[in-house]
């Protein structure tokens, strides 16, 4: 018996089975359709908006030590998001904390 056939078979024992049972199977029909028009909802009431590119300070890796990893946390806590590239996002540069202490 081909895969397809198999397929379609356990298909329609399992519309029969749930054929039998009418308030479930109503709720199992409409209950995505219930979630995908909340989806639709949300997305016509809040549209998309266009936002620049945002450009995080660097943090210090645990790899750099304790304390500048810890003032890394510390001082961007708030995590500001800037328009231009940072200081350290140049090609090549490692990072900008040598006057961290």
């Amino acid at each position: 018996m081909a895969v397809g056939t198999q397929l379609g078979l356990l298909l329609w024992k399992n519309f029969t089975y749930r054929r039998r049972q009418r308030i479930q199977l109503t709720i199992e029909i409409l209950w995505p359709l219930f979630l995908f028009l909340i989806l639709i909802s949300v997305r016509r009431s809040h549209p998309p908006f266009k936002q620049h590119e945002c450009h995080f300070p660097n943090k210090a890796l645990p790899s750099a030590g304790t304390l500048p990893w810890l003032q890394g946390i510390i001082c961007n806590m708030n995590n500001p998001c800037f328009r231009h590239p940072t200081a350290g996002e140049a090609p090549g540069v490692v990072g900008n904390f040598d006057g961290s202490m």
